[in-house]
């Protein structure tokens, strides 16, 4: 198709890079399920002892960095889970080299299950 117009001439840049979008997310889902598959093989090589290493370093890098808000209010006001999560994670020293994002995001599991045990006792 020859190219006559400012508007096809944009339409074809678009459809270009469209492509070329759709062949990266192809791209990306590709690496995401071999990260997938490496990460269960590691996981699956594991030695009991490992395991439990991992296992245990985990609970006490949460124990040693969260832990901090007894309560989910800040004054009269129910704070929002990521607004709690800032407020717990932050006032403790993350190890070097973690953001505090990085840990949040790691501990959204704990810290969702420990957020919601704070709300149900704001209920009582």
């Amino acid at each position: 198709m020859e190219i006559e117009t400012c508007e096809q001439y944009v339409l074809m840049q678009l459809f270009e890079q469209q492509e070329e979008n759709d062949r990266l997310c192809r791209e990306l889902q590709r690496r995401d399920e071999r990260i997938d598959e490496l990460t269960r093989q590691a996981e699956a090589a594991r030695s009991p002892l490992q395991k439990a290493i991992v296992d245990e370093g985990r609970k006490a890098l949460y124990g040693n960095c969260a832990g901090y808000m007894l309560s989910a209010k800040n004054g009269d006001e129910i704070m929002t889970f990521e607004d709690w999560c800032l407020e717990d994670v932050s006032r403790y020293s993350l190890p070097k080299g973690v953001a505090m994002r990085s840990f949040i995001d790691e501990f959204e599991d704990e810290l969702r299950e420990e957020y919601l045990q704070r709300l149900a006792e704001e209920e009582r």
